[in-house]
């Protein structure tokens, strides 16, 4: 697949994303890694967004060990991270949206959901990822997430994404999860 599937375009431009929300950077034509990241409530796309490599390895390393070591045991104990089989395609890799990566709930049955996936150029990398998580296990993990890694997480929202969302009522006490 040598093109951004439409479920990972932006629902505000109908375009593939173009930049990091973060530092701005070309993301399409660099050969760098990137992920994209879409959070519903219910049908309604309530945020989206494009997060380069190195953005994101940035952002990891502001979470603490404590909330890496929970979000680990999590997804340890509820999924099987394994790599994609040999000669298995992005297109095929596409279903993996269609249900939560850790309780098997069906997309449609869901309150709230995020899905991510990650691309280089725009070439979509099929393996764990793409992934889907409900807002009940994205509840799930919250809840185990230190106070330090909650304000990251709301920090990097608020310098990213001012105004609503965080003036609503959403999952996780207030923000969407990134994964």
């Amino acid at each position: 697949m040598d093109h951004i599937p439409e479920q990972f375009h932006s629902f505000e431009t109908d375009e593939p994303f173009t930049n990091c929300c973060d530092c701005g950077c070309e993301l399409i034509e660099s050969a760098q890694m990137y992920m994209v990241q879409k959070n519903f409530k219910g049908k309604e796309c309530i945020m989206e967004y494009a997060l380069c490599n190195a953005c994101k390895e940035k952002l990891d390393e502001q979470i603490s060990g404590e909330s890496k070591e929970k979000l680990f045991d999590f997804l340890f104990d509820h999924t099987e991270m394994v790599e994609a089989p040999e000669g298995y395609t992005a297109e095929e890799s596409l279903k993996q949206i269609e249900e939560c990566l850790t309780c098997g709930k069906k997309r449609g049955k869901c309150k709230g959901y995020s899905y991510s996936g990650l691309f280089v150029g725009s070439i979509l990398i099929p393996g764990p990822m793409p992934m889907m998580i409900c807002d009940d296990c994205q509840e799930k993990i919250a809840d185990d997430l230190s106070e330090h890694t909650k304000d990251v997480k709301d920090k990097f929202y608020e310098e990213n994404f001012p105004g609503p969302p965080n003036e609503m009522d959403l999952p996780q006490k207030g923000k969407p999860m990134f994964i």
